[in-house]
């Protein structure tokens, strides 16, 4: 909406159709863009605004508040189902289900605000998540690996769908696109406020109740953090846009802060394995442990990227991004070593898993080290980084899809 603002900042028509296909948006949007143009006709848009906003601003917050709290409730129900359905094992409910309730609660409030009612959209939707359902709950149970994997693999399936109702299931929308990953930062710094927040109601309340020798935790965890925990996300989604000046001046703060410390560590921790005499390809932990490393890496490099300022020639963040892009493919390339030299003691599950992802991340890498460097040169190809990340996405999606659905049934369900 912001861009379409901007391209159309002096043409009446077209930003009347852009306010009246979503006036909420389009508010928001206009307030943001506004200080910097002058014009007669920017002057007509505060005015008018500034009219219609408070009697507007007070229905639309009172509607999403309630599907807010509809949906919410709905999904706390959902994740409450063990209480009610005795014959349901609490641990093998969460680990299968939860990853759907939550994030099928924050897709249906997405689909309200960007109101999305087509038929074949929303059984386009209906029909992926009664498919997800029935195959992961009719997997076979036990301690098997590839099932173990396919089913840790389903909140990147389900983040997909989360990305096309964000985009409005307008694949070949790019802006769209860069601005879900852009919205993915600032989504895990809201999210994790209110977790905090939450956190620390939580630990008072139970230490208030303590203090009169009244024992509620039990209670309160079973009834009260269920709900809340599932209606986080949602109540995320609903504050960005609802303020969405807070987020968007935090996240570049964060994303130069700690650019920079995640890269000194890695360097001093990378040079620091190569003295300490550890061997990766006989240690899994350790192998787990850089695995961890490398996709925290390459999602401090997505999420940054976002944030650069890109008015700036030579700027030393996109160089800071490019020497991390860099340490990371060196991490992926020792992790990638001691994982082919595992393969040797026989294919499992995970392996195969592990590999797969290690090399679509490295190709990833690669790509992304060299349009940085592009565009340290020249600041304005920094979009081919967003474009390139974009589409990537679609790989990813793929192999995502076959760990899900094709990797269990290769490994007979072992």
């Amino acid at each position: 909406m912001k861009q379409q603002i901007i391209e159309n900042i002096n043409n009446p028509e077209k930003l009347e159709l852009l306010f009246r296909s979503n006036k909420k948006d389009f508010s928001n949007s206009f307030d943001e863009v506004s200080a910097d143009y002058d014009s007669d006709l920017v002057h007509f848009w505060k005015i008018r605004l500034a009219d219609s906003s408070s009697n507007d601003f007070i229905s639309f917050l009172r509607l999403d508040i309630l599907i807010l709290i509809i949906i919410s409730i709905f999904s706390g129900l959902l994740a409450k189902l063990p209480d009610f359905i005795s014959q349901l094992d609490q641990e093998i409910f969460f680990f299968r289900n939860l990853p759907i309730i939550v994030f099928n609660g924050l897709i249906l409030f997405v689909f309200w605000q960007n109101k999305i009612f087509e038929k074949s959209k929303i059984f386009f939707y209906i029909f992926s998540i009664i498919v997800l359902l029935l195959f992961v709950n009719l997997l076979p149970y036990g301690n098997l690996d590839s099932v173990n994997v396919a089913i840790i693999h389903i909140p990147l399936l389900l983040w997909c769908l989360l990305g096309l109702s964000f985009i409005s299931f307008n694949y070949n929308d790019t802006t769209k696109k860069i601005e879900f990953i852009r919205f993915n930062g600032e989504f895990l710094i809201m999210t994790g406020l209110i977790i905090l927040a939450g956190g620390l109601l939580t630990a008072i309340t139970l230490g208030l109740f303590s203090a009169i020798n009244m024992n509620i935790e039990e209670f309160y965890i079973q009834n009260v953090a269920i709900f809340g925990g599932v209606a986080a996300p949602i109540v995320s989604y609903y504050l960005i846009l609802l303020y969405p000046n807070i987020t968007s001046k935090i996240a570049p703060v964060i994303a130069r802060v700690f650019t920079p410390l995640v890269f000194v560590t890695l360097s001093v921790y990378l040079i620091s394995y190569i003295f300490s005499g550890a061997k990766i390809v006989e240690d899994r932990d350790l192998l787990i442990l850089f695995n961890i490393v490398l996709l925290a890496v390459l999602a401090i490099i997505v999420f940054s990227i976002s944030e650069i300022d890109k008015s700036k020639n030579k700027n030393i963040s996109v160089l800071i991004l490019f020497l991390l892009a860099l340490l990371a493919i060196v991490i992926n390339s020792i992790a990638l070593v001691a994982i082919i030299t595992r393969l040797t003691y026989g294919l499992t599950p995970n392996r195969i898993v592990v590999l797969g992802s290690n090399l679509l991340i490295f190709v990833n890498l690669i790509i992304i080290a060299v349009n940085l460097f592009d565009s340290f040169v020249e600041i304005k190809k920094i979009t081919q980084v967003e474009n390139s990340l974009v589409k990537y996405i679609t790989i990813y999606l793929i192999w995502t899809l076959l760990v899900v659905f094709l990797l269990p049934f290769v490994f007979w369900f072992q």
